[in-house]
């Protein structure tokens, strides 16, 4: 790195390389240092110009910017053409947390540009809607209140787990529904019952038996 010379595998002779290097890491480097599990070396050669870059949550006015970003991105990918989110899908992206940072927001469109089959992302196709706080928020005046509520919030969380399930194994296998299902050990046609059971229907290319697209005009027969 000092001498900005490499030597290729094979190679007796050493080659000058004019590279910049860029690194990046969500670990504080100077405490790994302190506690001797990153080498203070290799931290100095590197550690020239750091940029502190902000969790999303303390950053907010980029989430939008970014979402619209990820949704231009995923309608090209994933052949739609939704348009933007309504204004509740606006104020829950603005106002989230977020976590899992700019990973977490990219796999939330991608998700919603995979559900939604109207021109704007809603909070039903986002990842987290509030049925399930609203429910346990709730306190049941009777037995049976409580009896309803518990079966409530069961079947909503099975449900957001089941969806979530199907859209991972979709998007690990290039769509092929076929190879998702076999991937995680069902059956097809069992695989797309919990497809139509939350509405994820997809487009077979006709070009191709291999890829598949999402579609909201056509379910996968």
């Amino acid at each position: 790195m000092e001498a900005r010379e490499l030597l290729p595998l094979g190679s007796t002779t050493a080659q000058t390389v004019d590279v910049r290097l860029i690194l990046a890491t969500n670990q504080d480097l100077k405490e790994m240092v302190s506690e001797g599990s990153f080498r203070e070396d290799f931290y100095y050669r590197i550690f020239v110009y750091p940029i502190a870059m902000p969790p999303l949550r303390e950053r907010k006015e980029d989430i939008l910017p970014i979402a619209y970003h990820f949704l231009e991105q995923f309608n090209r990918s994933l052949g739609k053409n939704i348009t933007g989110f309504d204004s509740n899908a606006v104020n829950k992206l603005s106002q989230y947390d977020w976590p899992g940072n700019v990973r977490q927001l990219r796999n939330a469109i991608e998700r919603a540009v995979i559900l939604c089959d109207k021109e704007l992302i809603g909070l039903r196709e986002l990842p987290f809607t509030d049925d399930v706080e609203q429910l346990i928020e709730r306190v049941p005046s009777t037995n049976e209140e409580l009896k309803r509520i518990k079966k409530e919030i069961r079947q909503k969380a099975v449900g957001e787990v089941e969806k979530n399930f199907v859209i991972n194994a979709l998007a690990l296998n290039n769509w092929n529904v076929t190879q998702a299902a076999k991937k995680v050990g069902l059956q097809r046609p069992n695989f797309q019952n919990l497809m139509k059971k939350h509405g994820i229907k997809l487009q077979q290319s006709d070009k191709s038996s291999k890829e598949k697209k999402p579609d909201s005009s056509r379910k996968v027969e």
